[in-house]
């Protein structure tokens, strides 16, 4: 374990990633799904408000970031003409679960109710990039998704107290940044 403060460094080397992928949907070296990004923006951010309602401090700048950079994809993908906007039933989906996440944390007070439904729809989301990862690498940035989960992954050493709202997500985020890592590896 490593003192919480370095979870600012995991995040700010996590977002290097995020830029770094940036810089190749800029350029048209990657296909990002605009649909799954945005989704990948708007749930992080919900469990980030989640987080800080319930005290998290510098664990939840990971989580802030994990979200942050999505969004600046989506807005950037707008210049690549191989980026897409394909929707299917799952992504309305995967909004009402992130819907219903916040209604009950309005109802029960419980924000971690947010966390969960948000980490589980982000989770659903994230399956059409690792399918994509998985049967054409070339399409996505297996150094972008590395330096995340290096990024991510300080910031899971850097988790002191192991509640749900303090590790969950930075957990998640380290193991799918790497899984999609190691999938677009494979080229």
């Amino acid at each position: 374990m490593i003192p919480d403060y370095f979870a600012i460094v995991g995040a700010a080397l996590g977002s290097l990633g995020g830029f770094y992928y940036l810089y190749e949907t800029a350029v048209g070296k990657v296909q990002p799904n605009r649909v799954t990004w945005l989704l990948w923006g708007l749930f992080p951010m919900i469990i980030f408000v989640a987080q800080r309602v319930q005290g998290v401090e510098n664990l939840s700048w990971v989580t802030f970031v994990a979200g942050f950079n999505p969004l600046l994809i989506v807005l950037v993908s707008f210049i690549n003409k191989k980026a897409y906007w394909k929707t299917e039933p799952r992504d309305y989906i995967l909004m009402a679960a992130a819907i219903v996440g916040i209604i009950l944390w309005a109802i029960t007070k419980e924000p971690n109710l947010a966390i969960l439904f948000s980490l589980v729809a982000d989770m659903l989301a994230s399956l059409p990039t690792v399918i994509k990862a998985y049967k054409y690498p070339e399409t996505e940035s297996w150094l972008a998704y590395a330096i995340s989960a290096v990024g991510f992954g300080i910031g899971v050493l850097a988790i002191q107290t192991f509640t749900f709202e303090n590790y969950a997500f930075i957990a998640y985020i380290f193991i799918i940044n790497g899984l999609l890592a190691f999938l677009a590896a494979r080229k």
